[in-house]
């Protein structure tokens, strides 16, 4: 896999936050968000409400702006509140609700789609499951999750503040929802800081229109 310039592909034990979303401003939308939008116009969705973990440099959130949708936008660190709200056009400001907290403390919204683009495998791993219980309880029927998780042999495997799966622990957190897309890369690519070994799981899926229990 080659990741794109604009991935959240930065080592977390070497470079902050801030100084990461400075460098990927002004990129595309990263495939797996584009790859999410096509799965919601096959759908037929109307824009409702969507939700976005990670926003970081706010690209994928204007974008979903943009469209029409109303978004809480969740990250941690505050400058990506700052960065994200002056890029925010006035008159799309009301549709906007940012929260600076992780993702795991914060009570979602009932929501229409999801889209955490390389955020989840930041959630710590005691948190990373009942987060998913989270996100399946606030999904309306016929919404989606738009999501990404590391696998096990990602090159950043082992780093503590980081949580990956295997396959059938990815699959398990998506069980009794429609998989839409459930694509692997495991192949050599660069990152922020040079050459990486990536594993990642892409995921996209469906709540029924009669939510499972």
């Amino acid at each position: 896999m080659t990741q794109e310039s604009g991935s959240r592909d930065r080592d977390p034990d070497s470079t902050s936050w801030s100084a990461y979303y400075r460098h990927t401003a002004g990129r595309e939308p990263r495939p797996l968000f584009t790859k999410g939008m096509a799965a919601v116009e096959a759908a037929g969705m109307a824009p409702g409400q969507a939700v976005e973990i990670g926003f970081g440099d706010g690209t994928e959130t204007l974008a979903l702006i943009g469209a029409g949708w109303r978004v809480t936008a969740i990250d941690p660190t505050p400058e990506a509140a700052t960065g994200l709200r002056a890029k925010v056009r006035e008159e799309d400001a009301a549709r906007l609700t940012i929260i600076s907290a992780p993702a795991q403390e914060v009570e979602l919204p009932p929501f229409d789609l999801l889209y955490a683009g390389y955020a989840l495998p930041f959630i710590p791993r005691a948190a990373l499951t009942p987060f998913f219980g989270e996100m399946r309880r606030a999904l309306h029927p016929g919404g989606l999750l738009v999501v990404n998780l590391f696998g096990v042999r990602d090159s950043w495997f082992g780093k503590p503040e980081m949580t990956f799966v295997d396959i059938d622990e990815a699959r398990s957190l998506v069980d009794g929802l429609e998989v839409v897309a459930f694509d692997e890369e495991d192949a050599d690519g660069n990152s922020f800081l040079g050459p990486k070994h990536w594993h990642v799981f892409d995921i996209i899926a469906r709540c029924p229109d009669e939510a499972p229990g």
